[in-house]
């Protein structure tokens, strides 16, 4: 019993009970609840409430029939501050706990989806320079959301788009020229020793003096990818399925098709040489140019060109793009200009993360690639295990800023939720050791379950894990990864007490429900792409 299929059980039930109107109006209001306060129960939802204000006459009839018919599934329905609280049953925990110790992650996954295709656009840093620990939570988010989604039924392609051509490809190869004396340095070229380095290995590849400006910013542009980008992707554990070059839109003419488009709708309106997308016309509150003055295209008109080709050649279904808080009026524009070829609102999914913000003290250091002035996170890596990177820059909800303080975050303690998460499993590897019992296919689930089933603490463990799925299911909704280690620390907690409470070693049986437990923290740790420790 999910917390999906009784919500349309209890839809359903309403509809048959109540007059169409009052059914109709619940309905609208219904909310369901995953709790993790076992004093509330598993799952909750708003109906006492509304049945009292709506249809207060039906209100004990419908709930003695929600009692009956859904007693095998739950020990007790309970109204608690006129909520309707569902607990677990025995028969509940047996059930899941058979299915879960023999496929824990087939059992966690769900059918959202329907094998829909879904692209995450994620990282696409500028290729003119290495990445940066910004980048690095694009990274993290892309990365688990990828995870999340193909539990959940979706067929997802993880693409880096890589702007490789217009004004800053144009300004980094004379940025390359400026540093080999070519030309005079100006104050916007981008600076940064790493650029010195490559312009020394440019000139020895190419003929620098019969190129134009744009054709070297893309021949470095391509060298920062191949010898910078994809190796600190690749030892981040980042594998994107495609890289998608934005040159490559124009040398497909699509920027031709999709004008001929937006002029056929009335939407193209050329002023003082540039050419322009009327918004206005569509609910904004300003025009957006396409085309300058001087023929080139703007980021604008190239990130419709981008989803335009994701949505009608390469027929995605939904596309979640992951940027920065600096794109945000960017991407929202953006989605607004997308509705104009009918992509719906649903199908077009950014998710705008806040900064990361080092600290050393009391100091927030400033960052700025085109000033040379950042962290990349080859250095970040060098610091830091990729493990702990990945678990802090997910502790947070997208949208949050993140306050990275190297020092706290090396601290191997209980007061480090990462540590403090890695020990829970090592505490739980260390009792199957002492009885060298690691593999639990021949033992008896039912057997199991029947002998741990009298711990309390057991029934806790056992109850978040089927609630896990809907945690999933949620992420999957929300976009929101922070929910899973929200999750994870609060049941590595309860790992803990179980570890200092109860006795394990004598009973084969327990240390097989810890096997179980063991397997499916290591199960949250892939989907993190976190790597469980051995031993601390």
């Amino acid at each position: 019993m999910t917390k999906e299929s009784l919500e349309r059980k209890i839809r359903n039930l309403l509809r048959k009970e109540l007059k169409p109107t009052e059914a109709k109006e619940i309905i609208s209001k219904l909310k369901f609840f995953v709790n993790f306060n076992k004093e509330y129960g598993d799952f909750s939802t708003n109906l006492v409430f509304l049945l009292e204000k709506i249809s207060p006459e039906k209100k004990d009839e419908i709930i003695l029939k929600i009692e009956s018919k859904f007693r095998n599934y739950f020990r007790e329905i309970r109204i608690i501050n006129n909520y309707l609280n569902f607990y677990f049953s025995d028969f509940y925990f047996l059930k899941n706990f058979r299915m879960m110790f023999k496929d824990i992650k087939n059992s966690l996954s769900s059918k959202m989806g329907r094998n829909r295709k879904v692209i995450i656009d994620y990282v696409s840093a500028n290729p003119t320079g290495p990445l940066t620990l910004g980048n690095a939570r694009g990274a993290v988010i892309g990365d688990t959301m990828a995870n999340i989604l193909k539990l959940n039924g979706f067929r997802v392609i993880k693409e880096y788009y890589i702007n490789d051509r217009g004004n800053q490809i144009e300004t980094l190869g004379k940025t390359i020229l400026a540093h080999l004396g070519y030309l005079k340095w100006e104050d916007n070229f981008y600076q940064g020793i790493y650029l010195k380095e490559i312009a020394e290995k440019i000139k020895k590849l190419i003929n620098i003096e019969k190129q134009s400006y744009e054709k070297i910013g893309q021949i470095v542009a391509n060298f920062i990818l191949k010898n910078h980008i994809k190796p600190s992707l690749k030892k981040f554990g980042t594998l994107h399925n495609l890289f998608l070059k934005e040159s490559e839109l124009y040398r497909k003419n699509f920027d031709e098709r999709v004008l001929k488009i937006l002029e056929k709708k009335g939407l193209i309106e050329k002023r003082e040489g540039a050419t322009f997308l009327l918004l206005t016309k569509i609910g904004e509150h300003k025009d957006e140019v396409l085309i300058k003055s001087n023929g080139e295209p703007t980021y604008f008109f190239s990130d419709i060109l981008h989803y335009y080709y994701k949505f009608f050649i390469q027929k995605s279904i939904i596309e979640i793009l992951i940027v920065a808080s600096d794109h945000l009026d960017h991407t929202r524009r953006l989605k607004k200009a997308l509705t104009i070829f009918g992509i719906k609102n649903y199908q077009f999914q950014p998710i705008v993360y806040q900064f990361v913000h080092l600290t050393k003290g009391e100091e927030v250091l400033k960052m700025s690639k085109r000033r040379g002035i950042f962290i990349t996170l080859d250095e970040l890596m060098r610091e830091i295990p990729t493990g702990i990177i990945r678990f802090f820059f997910l502790q947070k909800s997208p949208e949050m800023t993140i306050e990275l303080d190297l020092e706290q975050i090396r601290q191997q303690s209980e007061k480090n939720p990462y540590w403090y998460a890695q020990y829970a499993y090592v505490r739980l590897n260390s009792i199957i050791k002492k009885t060298r019992l690691s593999k639990i296919v021949k033992i008896d689930p039912q057997a199991i379950w029947k002998e741990v089933s009298n711990l309390e603490i057991a029934k806790e463990l056992m109850a978040d894990i089927i609630k896990f799925k809907e945690i999933l299911i949620l992420t999957a909704q929300e976009k929101k990864p922070n929910l899973i280690i929200e999750f994870l620390n609060q049941f590595c907690q309860k790992i803990h007490s179980l570890y200092e409470r109860e006795k394990i070693l004598p009973s084969p049986h327990r240390v097989a429900f810890v096997v179980f437990l063991r397997n499916f923290l290591e199960f949250v740790f892939n989907l993190l792409e976190i790597k469980p420790l051995q031993k601390i």
